[in-house]
């Protein structure tokens, strides 16, 4: 009776947020300094916007709670699936003079970074002090999540603050402590980057994105040498680059992200790419670590030369989010509607998934026994690929269906082109035995597999146990089916294995033939 109860019993889960930091409002940052209520004022600083995200699927809501000396304790109220909700302690919030109101402490921090030579952060050099915020919805991220604009929502810095999904709150470069100290830093090229509640305070559904950044130069401003991705200053220039070849524009297929730093901009420069279908979370964004040199925009068009989306924000940060997009080809292209030129931007496309393709082994469908080096079997097989990328298969010998553990290579049949859809195998270099086919395939980058249906025993005649050898064990296994038998009954497959010379019956005569090849 327990039992039942219990597997008639649903559990409530949480609906989490996901806390993030918009990127491209990194992108406002500058070199500037301190106010007089970031003391000492007057020092040099890079003066940062913050944008916070809740990237769902459940809204983030924060709880004044008891009076603990100058601060107050905050409660997390999380909500479940079943309508439900506890509240789970979180921090403090704190009267902030500088701002009037109360702020949530921790809530973000700031790093400048090293900037490696292959355009990855490296180790911090320096930090800013972590910031408290009034948590409230200023700015809409996706107003296409669930929950979006359910009630209720969160405008105001009193007791109960927080974020719906798809919301954002932000904190412009020019508040108090948006910012990172820089006295004594040398020129060069950095990485600035923002995270969102550093000490975990807040139960999230993702803890890994919570950092976002940007490139950032201190220094004098270069001037512009062509990048080695050029001559990309056009469509049809790109179109005539070798696809995936060492710094041709023509990207090919883009499976995973990928990161291209040290271009300029002189000129429009274009890129063409293949992506697979796009999902919630990959994007394609240019960054300049000259922020505020030039003033760089991204464009994204179809295979026919269409503008699908623009990103033209006053800043050297342009993000295009590829939510929904079908897998096709696709041209990038960035410029500058202003006439000053910038010496180094990076562009990064972060791609959908790359989903497998599909296949169906359909021949062999019967059992089936093959003379070695003398027959061949056929293999047939269908499928497609859910991103529409080529496909390739290649074969396999198993000794057991679905289970590619000890799978062999069928030599010559190798990455095939998917749409051939059947071959016949050859048998001369195969081994003995019962097997079972697997095809495998791939689109270059995702594999799956299938089986046939029926096995295939490939022999040589007379080898009854199947071991590549005619021996008296195969004399011996039979011998009792055929001496004193008026009919001849054999196990299944055995009567073409002991067929010695091919007439179609097996009798006295195979067993003899068979004693004389043993010697």
């Amino acid at each position: 009776m327990l039992s039942l109860l219990l597997a008639g019993t649903m559990f409530a889960v949480d609906v989490l947020p996901d806390m993030g930091v918009w990127g491209d409002y990194l992108g406002e940052a500058y070199i500037g300094t301190t106010s007089s209520s970031e003391p000492p004022a007057g020092r040099r600083a890079i003066r940062i916007s913050t944008a916070t995200v809740n990237y769902g699927p459940g809204r983030l809501e924060l709880r004044g709670g008891e009076i603990v000396g100058s601060q107050q304790r905050v409660y997390q109220r999380v909500f479940r699936d079943d309508g439900g909700w506890y509240d789970r302690e979180a921090g403090w919030f704190v009267y902030h003079a500088s701002h009037g109101h109360i702020h949530f402490n921790d809530w973000t921090v700031f790093h400048l970074r090293e900037l490696l030579p292959d355009g990855t952060p490296g180790e911090i050099v320096r930090t800013g002090d972590k910031t408290s915020f009034c948590i409230l919805e200023l700015l809409t991220y996706n107003s296409s999540l669930p929950g979006y604009g359910t009630p209720p929502s969160y405008s105001s810095c009193g007791q109960i603050q927080g974020l719906r999904p798809g919301r954002a709150d932000i904190y412009s470069s020019g508040l108090t402590d948006q910012y990172i100290d820089i006295v004594g830093m040398p020129d060069g090229d950095y990485w600035l980057e923002a995270e969102v509640d550093p000490d975990n305070l807040v139960l999230e559904a993702d803890e890994t994105n919570n950092v976002a950044g940007i490139p950032f130069t201190i220094g004098p401003v270069p001037a512009t040498v062509d990048d080695a991705y050029e001559n990309n200053d056009s469509r049809a220039q790109v179109d005539a680059l070798p696809e995936g070849a060492p710094n041709s524009a023509n990207l090919g297929l883009v499976l995973t992200p990928k990161v291209i730093h040290d271009l300029s901009m002189n000129d429009d420069d274009w890129f063409k790419l293949r992506l697979h279908a796009s999902e919630e979370g990959d994007y394609i964004r240019i960054a300049s670590g000259y922020l505020r040199t030039g003033n760089l925009n991204l464009q994204l068009l179809n295979a026919a030369g269409s503008v699908i989306q623009t990103s033209t924000n006053s800043h050297n940060v342009e993000t295009i989010n590829l939510r929904g997009l079908p897998a096709g080809t696709y041209y990038v292209r960035v410029y500058n509607s202003t006439s000053t030129s910038n010496p180094n931007y990076r562009l990064e496309v972060v791609p959908g998934a790359n989903a497998p393709p599909t296949v169906v082994v359909t021949e062999p469908s019967v059992t089936m026994y093959v003379e070695y080096a003398e027959e061949t079997f056929p293999v047939h097989w269908n499928g497609s690929d859910p991103d529409g990328d080529p496909k390739w298969v290649s074969l396999f010998l198993t000794p057991s269906k679905d289970d590619p553990s000890g799978a062999i290579e069928i030599p010559g049949y190798q990455n095939l082109y998917g749409y051939m859809g059947q071959v016949n195998v050859n048998t001369v270099t195969l081994p003995i035995g019962k097997w079972y086919v697997m095809v495998q395939a791939t689109d270059g980058g995702a594999y799956s597999e299938s089986w046939a249906p029926a096995s295939v025993t490939l022999f040589i005649h007379g080898d009854l146990n199947l071991d590549g050898a005619l021996t008296m064990a195969d004399f011996d296994l039979l011998r009792p089916w055929v001496e004193d038998a008026e009919v001849v009954i054999l196990p299944p497959g055995w009567h073409r294995i002991a067929d010695m010379n091919h007439d179609d019956v097996v009798d006295h005569q195979d067993l003899e033939m068979l004693r004389a090849l043993i010697g």
